[in-house]
C-alpha cells in the first residue's frame, strides 16, 4: 500500500510514513502522532486495510516457520519496512538462533529506528537499497556478509510488487531474483488483488482532501500465479492470505475467499 501524498514538512521524522503507520497497526512503538493521525484517516476511508496489514504480518510468521522447519535458514526480506513486532528474525531465531535475516528497504528515514531495533541481535542486518537493482543489492557487503548464495535462501516480497508498475517489468524483476536462487531456495509473495473496496477507499481519501494517493498496481490472482513460473508451488498454492496454512480456525476470516489479497510460496527445483 502506497503512502498518501499531502504532507509538506520535509523533516522525515515529522512526515507520516507508511512503515511507521504499519507499525501503529501491528501495535508497535516506532510511530509518531502524525503517523497515527494519518493511519486513522486511512481507517476512516478503508476500514479493512489495518486488518489486511495484520493478516499479512501473521502470514509472514507462518511462512517463516514453515521455511525454517523445511531447512531454510536464510532470509532476504525486500521492502521490509521496520523489523518490528515479532517479525522475520524473531520467528526464525525462535527456531534456530543461527538463522540469518537481511531486511531491505529504500526508505532512508526508517534506517535509524530499524538499526536500533536490531541492535544486539546476531545474524541480522538492515540495508537501505533499491530492490529494483538486484545485482547491486545481492552484491551489497552487508548482504554478502550474512547470506551464503550457495545455500537455500528465502526471498520475501511481501506487498512489494504493489509498488512496481507494469512499466517497470515486475515479472522480470521477480525472475532476476529467482535466477539468483540456488536449488532449494524459495520465493514468498503477497499482493493486493483487484479490489473495488480498496479503490473506493482511495477515492474517498482524496475526495476528503486528506491527500493524494500514489498510483499502485493491483493485480489478479492469475497474474500472481504467473510470477511463480518455473517454481514448485508449496501447497495450498496461491490463495487468499488467511487461507495460507492458518495455524488455527481463529486465524481464518469469516469469509476468507472474499479477501482480495493473495499469497504464495514457491520452491526452486
Amino acid at each position: 500500500m502506497g503512502l498518501p501524498i499531502g504532507a509538506t514538512d520535509p523533516d522525515p521524522s515529522v512526515v507520516p510514513n507508511i512503515a511507521r503507520i504499519r507499525d501503529y497497526w501491528v501495535d508497535g512503538t516506532n510511530h509518531t502522532e502524525e503517523d497515527r493521525r494519518l493511519a486513522q484517516r486511512i481507517e476512516l476511508c478503508a476500514p479493512h486495510i489495518p486488518y489486511l496489514v495484520r493478516a499479512q504480518r501473521s502470514l509472514v510468521r507462518r511462512m517463516v516457520r514453515h521455511l525454517m522447519r523445511a531447512g531454510v535458514t536464510q532470509f532476504l526480506d525486500l521492502g521490509s519496512g521496520l523489523p518490528n513486532a515479532h517479525y522475520v528474525h524473531h520467528v526464525a531465531h525462535a527456531e534456530d538462533p543461527r538463522a540469518r535475516v537481511v531486511y531491505v528497504d529504500a526508505d532512508t528515514s526508517i534506517e535509524p529506528d530499524s538499526r536500533a531495533l536490531l541492535d544486539g541481535t546476531d545474524n541480522t542486518a538492515f540495508v537501505v537499497a533499491d530492490v529494483r537493482r538486484p545485482a547491486e543489492l545481492l552484491a551489497h557487503p552487508e548482504v554478502t556478509a550474512l547470506i551464503d548464495p550457495d545455500r537455500p535462501v528465502a526471498i520475501l516480497m511481501i506487498e512489494l510488487l504493489l509498488h512496481i508498475p507494469d512499466a517497470d517489468d515486475p515479472a522480470g524483476l521477480v525472475r532476476s531474483y529467482v535466477d539468483a536462487l540456488p536449488s532449494g531456495g524459495h520465493l514468498a509473495l503477497s499482493h493486493f488483488g483487484e479490489d473495488d473496496q480498496v479503490l473506493a477507499g482511495f477515492r474517498i481519501f482524496e475526495s476528503l482532501r486528506f491527500g493524494q494517493w500514489p498510483a499502485v498496481s493491483l493485480r489478479s490472482r492469475d497474474t500472481l500465479e504467473r510470477f511463480f513460473d518455473g517454481l514448485d508451488l508449496v501447497a495450498p498454492g496461491v490463495v487468499p492470505v488467511p487461507l495460507w496454512r492458518p495455524d488455527s480456525e481463529d486465524e481464518v476470516d469469516r469469509n476468507p475467499e472474499k479477501v482480495r489479497m493473495y499469497a504464495g510460496l514457491g520452491r526452486k527445483p
